[in-house]
């Protein structure tokens, strides 16, 4: 399964999911038709996700994790790595990215530790989270493939530059909180435009992300939920109500993360190019 044909173009989220109750709502979401399943070291929830997926063929889901800040060293990845597939039962991740940018990280060892595990077949594809265009400028000068790109998208809130970045240099975009943490759940705009296919707002801000190429990553706890973000494959907006949401979604603001005590860093949205891993 390569990247650009990711067949269905969802996914499903399993933050704030652990034990029992994540496991069977990432067997829920494959019986439901999900391939792509996106977890982090940061979840705390490998082992459940790892259980969640057996008994399905491997070669048929899309296992995505991503590794913390605290562990942008050589040795910081490669331990969270092999932790990572010990917990996930898996032979290698499908793609493993850098869950937030961190510039006080030095960049070369950590683009080195990813080919060589892409080299070793327990990688196939590197990517990058919560990032600026200035990040991936960075990023392309060195010899990796960036295949995914993770960002706040949603119809409160799309950053336009990065989208078209992305877009132009053939990069995958995936979206977290693509339902806004349910803050689109009684949407006005979204609810009139639901009514004219029989929708909710969900899924009219789901069936958005996919149109624009972005792969949506809902992650639902109930199994009614976890259908309904599925079924949005069966209508389609019109480019009125596409440029009605795009045209709103990029007037909105994003999440910041902006506690260093708590984190021991801040988002880095607002860098420079020369702000952006200047450690090599």
């Amino acid at each position: 399964m390569q990247p650009s044909s990711i067949n269905p173009p969802i996914g499903y989220g399993t933050y704030r999911q652990k034990g029992v109750l994540c496991a069977d709502n990432v067997k829920r979401a494959i019986d439901c038709g999900y391939r792509v399943i996106d977890t982090a070291t940061l979840y705390e929830n490998m082992d459940a996700v790892g259980k969640g997926i057996q008994g399905y063929e491997r070669g048929a889901l899309y296992i995505i994790s991503k590794v913390w800040p605290n562990l942008h060293t050589r040795e910081g990845i490669q331990r969270d790595l092999e932790q990572t597939l010990d917990q996930l039962q898996s032979d290698y991740l499908d793609a493993y990215l850098l869950h937030w940018p961190d510039s006080k990280a030095r960049i070369t060892p950590i683009i080195e530790t990813m080919k060589e595990a892409i080299k070793a077949g327990r990688l196939r594809h590197f990517g990058v989270s919560n990032v600026n265009v200035n990040h991936l400028k960075r990023l392309l000068e060195f010899d990796i493939p960036i295949t995914w790109v993770q960002n706040e998208i949603h119809p409160n809130y799309i950053n336009k530059e990065l989208v078209a970045f992305c877009k132009a240099h053939e990069i995958g975009l995936q979206a977290w909180r693509p339902l806004a943490h349910g803050e689109i759940i009684e949407d006005k705009e979204l609810l009139q435009i639901g009514k004219r296919y029989g929708k909710t707002p969900a899924q009219v801000a789901l069936r958005w992300a996919v149109q624009l190429g972005v792969i949506p990553l809902p992650g639902s706890k109930t199994a009614e939920r976890i259908k309904e973000n599925f079924t949005i494959f069966d209508f389609a907006l019109s480019a009125e109500e596409m440029a009605l949401i795009t045209n709103r979604a990029e007037q909105g603001i994003p999440y910041r993360l902006s506690d260093p005590d708590r984190y021991g860093f801040t988002d880095e949205f607002d860098f420079s190019y020369e702000e952006c891993w200047p450690h090599l």
